[in-house]
């Protein structure tokens, strides 16, 4: 699977759904900073009827905490589907996290000079 660089961050295509079954294509920029799964914006979320487990206190790369819902949902990345938590904030920005990664067992391979994104 192949992903592209946009603004010179690693961005993949993935997909995401809920309990409405519809499944739902977005670029993720992959944040190698971010330890957690999956993290989209509420006006990606609603639509998808992904399921609420509660709430959740992060503490952001500045040192600021900031709380959000974590909801229940798959994801799929490079043909894998993944039953995992996704992380729901205001901030407009989709974020693959290495938890992700990790539980994807696939291996992702970054090549700055190129331009090239590849998971395997």
């Amino acid at each position: 699977m192949l992903g592209t660089f946009n603004n010179d961050q690693p961005v993949i295509e993935i997909e995401v759904q809920g309990v409405t079954g519809i499944a739902k294509k977005i670029n993720a920029l992959v944040d190698s900073g971010f330890n957690g799964y999956l993290q989209i914006p509420f006006v990606e979320a609603f639509p998808l009827g992904l399921i609420l487990a509660g709430v959740q206190a992060s503490t952001l790369a500045d040192g600021s905490v900031s709380s959000h819902f974590v909801c229940r949902g798959r994801v799929c990345i490079a043909w894998k589907w993944i039953d995992t938590t996704i992380d729901i904030v205001a901030a407009n920005v989709i974020l693959l996290g290495t938890k992700l990664l990790k539980e994807s067992g696939k291996i992702f391979m970054l090549d700055c000079s190129n331009g090239k994104v590849e998971i395997n």
